[in-house]
């Protein structure tokens, strides 16, 4: 399974938080787009559901089977925390607001979302006629219990938005208003992609409401649970009306998610026509050998979050090169990202030079560059900071202030990720063209956990985050020296002081001027250095199915709810 939590841990390394995000020895999902609307203005609704052809309405029907390599972690949508639990969950639970494919955030379930000019108050207004499964009518009395449950039971990561919050106020049946403790500009963003609305005439019964199973689940979506066998298949119908489907309701009478064992026999499983479409990322050999069968169609949707390495800067546990900012600028100068984009990822991905993903183009610092690969520069920033082979044995020496010794880091990595085996090798390569040694050490994933996250006990490790959705927060949730993700232990008082600012912003644009300058103090420290932001590999049989959107992310991909409404059986 692949944790999708936005706040913890995300690691894959390869690794999946928006800051939400949990480790994970698998490619993922917790990247960013913005969080609320624009101080005192009102987002719209949008709709992003494929249009029916020219030629007229596809015709209802049809069975769209789905290929998995995990089931759901549970089908308790205030629980569920992990990539496949959340393409079977979303579909059956509404959320506020959606990611469109272009990543922005838009409102789904909410029919506006508008913050105030002095950011404290968030008014949403939701969609009239919209019921839940058992024929009543979501109200704001649902959107407003679901928050408080989260955050007085601590559910899940989600919890943490709600401290944010002042008070809540229902004052009709379609209208909810948050009055914030501060200005908070992810929080409309936060609350509206991440936490699933459950029906408080249901919950409200339920006694334990962390370990509770649901069963029986009574959401308000495109499709309900019809059947599950656990770890081989979920069964989901097609509901008679839904207000994102172009038809009124989806085309599919029902889509099948099955589970396979592993990515070959998934692939081989759509091949001979028994898988329709893929949720799990498939290898980019098998992507390659798919793309040359004309019955099927092979997309790429980019991460929400990127790959790096990073350096332990903390010096309580003895001195290391990597506490020194010349040595990290030297690294970073000497990473061919370029190789390992085309060897380790075999071309799928995209380089990245910040913690900020190019996807959020209007978060990005075009000033703000990672270093080209260049050995000749690297080189020259450690003779000029005092790093010199003094014993001859072809291994630079530190300067005496972090230890005089070889600079021989070690690097751990998780030794089953084969995305970051490959990573290990070129990086070693790398270091080895500046005189630099990396002592590669493969570990199993729960000691990578432990020892990065937990124990600090590391020198360098490579990892990924999986979704980091929420640039305003990024910097906050991962280089504030109080972070918990923040595991290269890196303080500096200037990076505190941008990401309060950006995290607490009173409107976007503030949020953004500080994320820049952000950026800009990054590219002079590198605590972690930035490598690629992968691209995931998903297909389907073009000759029996259409209508597919592509939405950002494995997250949602192409069976995000308003990609499967709008599918069609040829």
């Amino acid at each position: 399974m692949k944790p999708m939590n936005r706040k913890n841990v995300m690691l894959s390394l390869l690794l999946s938080a928006s800051m939400l995000a949990a480790c994970s020895s698998q490619p993922t999902s917790n990247g960013n787009q913005s969080a609320a609307s624009p101080s005192g203005t009102s987002t719209p609704a949008a709709t992003t559901s494929q249009p029916a052809p020219a030629s007229g309405q596809p015709a209802v029907g049809g069975t769209l089977v789905v290929g998995t390599l995990s089931g759901p972690d549970t089908l308790n949508p205030l629980v569920s925390n992990t990539t496949p639990g959340s393409w079977v969950v979303n579909n059956l639970y509404p959320h506020l607001m959606q990611m469109d494919p272009s990543g922005k955030k838009v409102p789904y379930l909410a029919e506006s979302v508008t913050t105030s000019e002095d950011g404290l108050t968030i008014t949403i207004k939701l969609r009239d006629g919209v019921t839940w499964q058992d024929g009543q009518p979501i109200t704001s009395e649902d959107v407003a219990f679901t928050g408080q449950l989260l955050h007085d039971k601590k559910l899940q990561w989600t919890a943490e938005i709600f401290d944010q919050v002042a008070k809540v106020e229902t004052p009709d049946k379609l209208t909810v208003v948050y009055t914030l403790k501060g200005p908070y500009p992810a929080f409309s963003g936060a609350i509206g992609y991440w936490v699933r609305i459950v029906p408080k005439h249901i919950w409200e019964k339920v006694d334990d409401p962390k370990a509770f199973e649901n069963a029986e689940p009574v959401g308000a979506g495109p499709f309900k649970l019809v059947k599950y066998e656990k770890g081989q298949y979920i069964e989901l119908a097609a509901i008679d009306k839904w207000f994102s489907a172009p038809g009124g309701r989806p085309y599919l009478d029902k889509v099948i998610f099955k589970i396979y064992p592993d990515a070959n026999t998934m692939t081989l499983a759509l091949q001979k026509g028994e898988v329709d479409v893929t949720s799990s990322d498939l290898p980019t050999s098998a992507a390659k050998l798919l793309a040359t069968n004309p019955s099927i169609k092979v997309e790429q949707t980019a991460s929400l979050g990127f790959a790096y390495y990073s350096f332990n800067t903390d010096g309580s546990k003895g001195v290391s090169p990597t506490q020194d900012v010349n040595f990290r600028q030297a690294m970073a100068t000497a990473t061919d990202r370029s190789t390992i984009l085309n060897v380790a990822l075999e071309g799928a991905g995209m380089q990245i030079d910040t913690p900020i993903s190019p996807l959020f183009a209007d978060w990005i610092n075009p000033d703000a560059k990672a270093p080209a690969y260049d050995t000749a520069k690297a080189k020259e920033i450690l003779t000029s900071a005092g790093y010199s082979d003094t014993d001859g044995d072809g291994i630079l020496n530190a300067p005496g202030s972090f230890g005089g010794k070889n600079v021989e880091p070690e690097v751990i990595y998780d030794g089953a990720n084969v995305f970051h085996q490959k990573v290990a090798k070129i990086l070693e390569k790398n270091a080895a063209d500046i005189g630099v040694k990396l002592v590669l050490k493969p570990v199993e994933y729960n000691t990578l956990v432990a020892k990065v996250f937990n124990e600090r006990d590391f020198q360098m490790h490579i990892g990924k985050w999986g979704v980091l959705d929420e640039p305003s927060e990024t910097f906050s949730n991962l280089y504030h020296s109080k972070a918990k993700n923040n595991m290269a232990t890196y303080t500096n008082t200037e990076m505190d002081r941008l990401a309060d600012g950006a995290k607490y912003a009173k409107s976007e644009q503030i949020a953004r001027d500080d994320v820049k300058a952000a950026q800009a103090l990054f590219v002079k420290e590198f605590p972690v250095v930035p490598i690629y932001v992968q691209k995931f590999n998903l297909a389907y049989n073009a000759d029996k199915f259409g209508g597919f959107t592509l939405f950002p992310g494995d997250l949602q991909g192409l069976v995000d709810p308003n990609s499967l409404v709008g599918v069609y059986k040829k």
